[in-house]
């Protein structure tokens, strides 16, 4: 009867609800996990950076034309590597949204299915 087909409408419109908030949840804990990752990497690159440039600067004895040609290399190298870095989790970003997307696909066509 109508009563019937409106809980049972209710209960499905709930079901879809209920995945799609799970989907976003997944996404957000995703995202957090991928930032943290790329974070954590991009802090030990950098020490491993500013590590070896105090190395030549104590090596070079601080004459200051070896500074100045040391600090630029620095300031090229990080910037590359921040590039590097965004590229990364640029490309992290893309292959977990595709993974996910295909995984809400399939969720979303079981959940249409057993409706």
């Amino acid at each position: 009867d109508k009563d019937e087909q409106t809980r049972l409408e209710m209960k499905h419109r709930k079901e879809e609800d209920d995945l799609y908030r799970k989907f976003i949840r997944q996404r957000e804990e995703e995202d957090r996990r991928i930032k943290n990752e790329i974070r954590d990497e991009w802090e030990k690159e950098l020490e491993r950076l500013i590590s070896r440039f105090e190395k030549e600067m104590t090596a070079k004895k601080k004459r200051s034309e070896d500074t100045k040609v040391l600090t630029l290399r620095l300031q090229q190298e990080r910037d590359d590597l921040e590039k590097n870095m965004t590229l990364r989790r640029e490309r992290k970003k893309e292959s977990l949204t595709r993974k996910l997307l295909e995984h809400e696909r399939a969720a979303t066509a079981a959940l249409v299915e057993k409706q």
